[in-house]
Order: structure tokens, then sequence, then C-alpha cells
């Protein structure tokens, strides 16, 4: 587009209905602009498939022309494949007509007594089709040797790199103002912010997007997406062979590792898959101005196991925002007809959370030693197809038939276990790198503080992070109209240690669950009523008994009516 391309073919084209008294339809001139016409771009994406389906429609009527320059811009695919798009084209009355030599291809020409016109068109898209495969193959060729020197010597393939390096002296170089933003954007998905609000802060900042010239454009949520999910800010690239366009692209390879310069630690990238992990269990919706409430996908109803919705009674102190079982609201046969102030039980939850500590059971939880045999597991059979791969290839280089295809079959056996070492290896480096419970309920503890005093945007970000953390720690909160709402903590991978709570007492219990294989598991259960009264608490308990702390520094175990039930603290 920068020679004298464009002008030259519209001149010839122009030039040739002159000379044959051929009106041109400047409303109908197609220009293909970067489409290839060796891979079939043109014709399946581009102006020339839209200039078939016109023919095709009658908007292009029989008995118009086509005017090209040269019968290379018509096709440079496989003449068979060429050829049979020109007769379609032909058949249905269209005559083409290259400029270059003066030729026309029509009914009449191809069909007549005349043959040499029908050989010479196959001979020219032969020619055509093997000069563009001649350019392909030392353009291929090219680009290998390139991708080898990436892998073995980390030189720059182009001068096209991540938005936030540049190519300096022949190396990648950080540019630390972009950098900035890109660790931003990481730790505020850390923090529990989701792409849409990560999007809001920046754009509200004024912080103008990489590829925006002028700022106008604003950042968008699929940018973030990319940044906080690709793994060239750990300094990866991956090398890929096809292309978007036709659909073709795949990994060329295994990553080249250190390629880039790493702008993000391991651990920091772990944690933000963490979070993002955690984000795609809650529930979608609005947030409102005033940020999400803290229970916001966590709350079930016991009776239906459905999801409790919001209902909004106006503000307080005659109204309030409540949680009610959405399936009760629609009629569609729950009976818990009973309502939960939100800001209650949030208040609770949190008081709750401040009560409890945690002691490291060991340095990882039984999943994570379990992942880590599994990953162990899986790099040893790797070891023995990549042995046994190596025999079958001397055997294969015989021409042996059943011998090549035991070969293609342990190469595939080899793809997919690399692919499952892959993910069994993420799943572990997110496990290690989790700050654990302690850390998490240190951070409930400092930000809910001043929780319910902060107002506009400082509590819009202290509700997500609460709300990211408490995710992290909490299975659900359960609605239940006889025992009434009560959470209930993950796991038990971790020796609890609860502490008296200093505003107010708590009812708590310990439910035993009996998994498939015969391991025990104990959940703590907190009623979330502040100073249960004592039918509060004994509909709690059920008769299997539990515990009360209280702020006097008191914690008393209430024994249950029912044998058979024992309790350890």
């Amino acid at each position: 587009m920068g020679g004298d391309s464009i002008r030259r073919q519209s001149t010839a084209a122009r030039d040739w209905c002159l000379e044959n008294n051929v009106h041109l339809d400047t409303t109908l001139s197609f220009n293909d602009f970067g489409r290839s016409g060796f891979t079939g771009a043109n014709f399946d994406e581009g102006a020339l498939g839209l200039f078939f389906s016109l023919v095709k429609d009658g908007t292009i009527r029989s008995g118009s022309f086509l005017v090209l320059e040269s019968l290379d811009r018509f096709s440079r695919e496989n003449p068979l494949k060429a050829a049979s798009r020109l007769f379609d084209l032909v058949m249905a009355g269209i005559t083409i007509v290259t400029v270059d030599d003066n030729k026309t291809y029509s009914v009449e020409t191809l069909s007549g007594r005349d043959s040499s016109v029908m050989l010479l068109l196959v001979i020219k898209m032969s020619q055509n089709h093997l000069e563009s495969l001649r350019k392909s193959d030392r353009v291929g060729k090219a680009w290998q040797e390139k991708k080898s020197l990436a892998r073995s010597e980390g030189k720059p393939l182009t001068s096209r790199c991540p938005e936030w390096l540049e190519i300096v002296n022949g190396s990648f170089q950080p540019i630390e103002k972009r950098v900035a933003v890109i660790r931003r954007i990481f730790q505020d998905t850390i923090n529990g912010f989701g792409r849409r609000e990560i999007v809001r802060r920046l754009n509200a900042d004024h912080i103008s997007p990489f590829r925006s010239k002028d700022g106008t454009q604003g950042w968008q949520t699929s940018t973030i997406a990319k940044i906080v999910q690709g793994r060239m800010v750990l300094g990866e690239y991956q090398p890929h062979r096809g292309t978007h366009r036709q659909g073709n692209r795949t990994p060329d390879g295994e990553p080249v590792t250190n390629y880039y310069p790493a702008i993000i630690d391991e651990e920091t990238f772990y944690l933000a898959q963490g979070a993002i992990s955690e984000r795609r269990k809650q529930t979608a919706g609005r947030r409102g101005t005033n940020g999400a409430h803290l229970l916001r996908g966590l709350a079930k109803c016991s009776e239906c196991g459905g999801p409790m919705h919001i209902l909004n009674k106006g503000k307080p102190p005659k109204g309030g925002v409540y949680l009610a079982c959405s399936a009760n609201r629609r009629n569609a046969g729950c009976d818990n007809a009973v309502k939960w102030r939100v800001d209650k039980l949030e208040e609770a939850v949190l008081l709750c959370l401040t009560s409890v500590k945690t002691k490291s059971f060991e340095e990882f939880d039984n999943e994570v030693v379990e992942r880590g045999r599994n990953a162990r597991a899986i790099r040893a059979h790797l070891e023995d197809l990549d042995s046994r791969i190596k025999i079958s290839m001397e055997l294969a280089e015989t021409g042996n038939e059943q011998a090549i295809a035991r070969f293609h079959e342990l190469a595939q056996e080899i793809k997919n276990k690399k692919k499952e070492l892959k993910s069994a290896e993420s799943l572990i480096n997110m496990q290690k790198n989790d700050p654990g419970d302690a850390t998490r309920l240190d951070d409930i503890f400092y930000l809910s503080k001043s929780f319910f005093e902060l107002e506009g945007e400082e509590r819009v970000n202290t509700r997500t992070r609460l709300s990211s953390l408490i995710r992290r720690l909490v299975d659900r909160i359960e609605c239940d109209s006889v025992r009434g709402a009560h959470m209930i903590l993950k796991s038990d991978s971790k020796f609890l240690r609860i502490l008296n709570p200093k505003n107010g007492d708590f009812a708590y219990q310990v439910r035993i669950t009996m998994s498939p294989s015969g391991k025990s598991s104990a959940h703590p259960m907190f009623l979330l009523v502040r100073n249960p009264t004592d039918e509060q608490r004994d509909a709690f308990f059920r008769g299997l008994g539990g515990w009360v702390i209280k702020s006097e520094g008191e914690t008393t175990f209430i024994r249950g009516t029912s044998a058979g039930v024992e309790f350890k603290t």
C-alpha cells in the first residue's frame, strides 16, 4: 500500500474498460488488501468470496466482467481448486479479463475449438501456485531458523514484542511505566477485583492503554484477560504455526522459557490464577454503587439447596436488604419463607472469622501432597515413553507399517502426558503459593475494623477484598428456617483455635462428614447470630450439642441428647 500497486491496478482496469466500451461500476469495486491468494483467504474471508456470493444471488448479473491485472490476482491456490473457482464464475455468465496479457476467459473462449486457451490457463495457474509454494517454503525455513535462534540464543524474532517491552540494541528491555501498570493489574486481581472493575479503575485514573495513541479508546476486559492469564509476563514465548485468520494456529513445540524479561514472579502469577478460579465459582451480577454484599454466591437455602437472592425492602430502619430463597419467592416448591438481614449476617460473619486462628497442620495439606505424587508418576511415565519411542523410531525407519503406527501412537501419548503434567504442576504451584488461612484471617481482621464506617470508593474496594478473602475460607452459608443461618468453613486441613470474640457470644458446632473412601472431615459451623438466645442456640445444635464462645473469656460445651455422638475439642 506504500507503493504504486493500487494506482497501477486501478488505472489498468479503467483503461481496459475505456478501450472495450465497458462501463466500470466503481460502486462494486473489490479490494483484497493483505488477503492471501495462495491460502485461499481472499475467497474464504475476502472480497473474492463476496464477489462470488453477489454473482450467486443475482446482484452481479450474467454478462458482467471481472477485470484483473493478472491471473495470479484471482488465485495462487492449487491449480485444481483455482481452475474450479474460475470455471464456476464462467458458467454463471461472468467473463474474466486479465489485462497484463489481454486474455479473456468466458464460455466461448474456454469451450471453443482452440484448446490452447484452456491449456495455457492451467499452465499459468500451475506456475502461479508453484512460485507461491517456493516463496512459502523459503519464508517457512527462514521462520524456523529464527525460531531455532530464539530457543538457543534468545534472539528476538521480529521487532514486535509484548506491549510492556521494547527492543534496544537487539535485546528486550522493560518499559518501567507499563510494567508498573501490569503489576497493578496483577495485584488488583489477587485482591479480588474482576476484569470489569480493573478496567473501570484504570480508566478512572486516566491510565492510557498500551495500544491507544491518544488514550481515548480506554482499557478493555479482553486486554486484562490476556495480560493476567498469558505467560509472557513470566518470560515465556510460545512459538506457533498457522494463522488466526485461517483458523489453524497451533503451538509449534514447547514454550521458550526466559525468552522475555520476567516482570511478574511465579508466586504472584499463581496467586492471580487462584483468585480468578475463585471468582469463577461466584455468582455473577451487578455490584451497585456500594459494592457486592459479602455473602454473594455463598448463601444457599438449606431446604431446597437453591440460591438465596437479594430482596430490597427500602431504607432502614423499617426497610433493609434481605436474603430470601429464590425458589420460595418464585413459588417453585420451597417452603423456606424466612428472610435474613444482610447487614446482620455480614457483621456476624466478620466477628466469627476474627475469632478464629489457625495453626499449620503440615507444610502442605493432603491434597497438595497427593498432587505431587501424581506429578511424579506422570514424569516417570513420560521417561518410560521416551525410551520406548526411541526403540519404536528405529523400527519405524525400516518401513514396517505396524512399527510406524505404534510410533505415532506413542508420540500422541507423550503429547497427552505432557499436557497432563503441565496441568498438575500448575495446580501444585498455585497451591504452594497460597498465603494460607492464617494470613487471610489476619487480613480480614485488619479490613473489618473500619468496614462499617467506610463510604464511597474506599468502601467498594474493601468490600471486594473482604468478599474474595471470605470465599477462600467459607464453603457456604446455609439459611435454615429452623436452625437459623450458619456459616460452614471449608476444611479441617488446619488445626483451628477458637478465641474469645470481643463483641458478643457465638455458638458453633463441628460437622463430621465421611467420604466414600472412609476418610472423615471436620467442618466448623458458626451460627450467624450475635448473642443467641437459648432457643436459637438449641435449635442450631439440633440436640447434638456444641460450643458457645463468650466475650468474657469462657468457652462452654453443651452436650447434646442424641446417643452415640462424641465431640472433641
